[in-house]
């Protein structure tokens, strides 16, 4: 007959294997998106601010709900590598995804669209906005900071955002997600 904490260490690791997939899932698709990146590259989340009404009212009218501002870092200390970007811009061009246990979801805002497993890829951005290439450098240019808009109404949830790059002029693009971060509640329900 098993004692209490025998019966808690049975049922402890009877979970374990089930944690050890769900984890290795979530890490394979962060790898994933990381191994290709350039030596040097980064993808980073530099911070996150909740936004008072006024501030996120003042910063972007027409979109209602976006009260979370993420500023995010794409670096290169190495050779290099070129981003996609709206054309005349230096700012990147992706999607926004949720990162879950069984891996990044691609969010889509858009009206009759729903969220997916898998990215809508780089073609789908060609047909919203005229898009081109430019060189990140570890010379030249070294990183760029932007900043992009998200919802409180997500809190709790973890964020990430994706960039297409290539290491050459010449290579097959490839969608990379940058690091992930918690959604934080609204500045209304923190006081």
């Amino acid at each position: 007959m098993l004692n209490s904490s025998e019966d808690s260490r049975t049922k402890i690791s009877s979970c374990l294997p089930l944690l050890f997939v769900l984890l290795l899932a979530v890490s394979k698709q962060l790898a994933h998106s990381q191994a290709f990146l350039p030596q040097g590259a980064k993808f980073q989340v530099v911070s996150t601010k909740v936004l008072s009404e006024r501030e996120a009212a003042d910063r972007s009218p027409d979109f209602i709900g976006a009260d979370v501002v993420v500023r995010l870092r794409l670096s290169s200390s190495g050779e290099g590598f070129y981003i996609y970007t709206a054309a005349g811009d230096i700012v990147p061009v992706g999607y926004s995804v949720q990162i879950t246990p069984k891996g990044p979801v691609w969010r889509n805002k858009m009206p009759d669209h729903s969220d997916a497993q898998t990215s809508p890829g780089i073609e789908k951005l060609n047909a919203l906005v005229p898009c081109e290439w430019r060189l990140v450098s570890g010379h030249a240019r070294p990183a760029i900071e932007w900043e992009v808009l998200d919802s409180s109404s997500s809190a709790g949830e973890r964020h990430a955002y994706t960039a297409f790059i290539r290491r050459t002029d010449k290579d097959k693009p490839i969608e990379i997600i940058s690091d992930s971060y918690l959604v934080p509640p609204s500045a209304a329900t923190t006081k």
